[in-house]
């Protein structure tokens, strides 16, 4: 998995309509200011970490709406899974 080209959720940023149609940057390449941070990519950056997968917490209950909002968040979710089972 190339860890470059998914988010820190665990959301394929190749395959994001949002990336895609430009309305995101990705949150990599993300110049994050202290108000506009997505919760995801704050947790993973306070605690030091590529992505939620990695954390010792994973799945936390902060995580567990955003993983039931779409097709594309549950592919995210099991991405992760897999990520922990490494």
């Amino acid at each position: 998995m190339d860890e470059t080209r998914i988010a820190y959720c665990g959301v394929d940023c190749a395959a994001c309509p949002d990336l895609l149609h430009q309305k995101c940057p990705g949150c990599r390449q993300t110049d994050w200011k202290p108000d506009d941070i997505c919760m995801p990519v704050a947790c993973c950056k306070k605690r030091g970490i590529l992505l939620c997968g990695a954390c010792t917490d994973f799945p936390c209950s902060d995580m567990a709406e955003f993983y039931q909002e779409s097709d594309g968040h549950r592919e995210a979710y099991r991405r992760m899974i897999e990520v922990r089972s490494k």
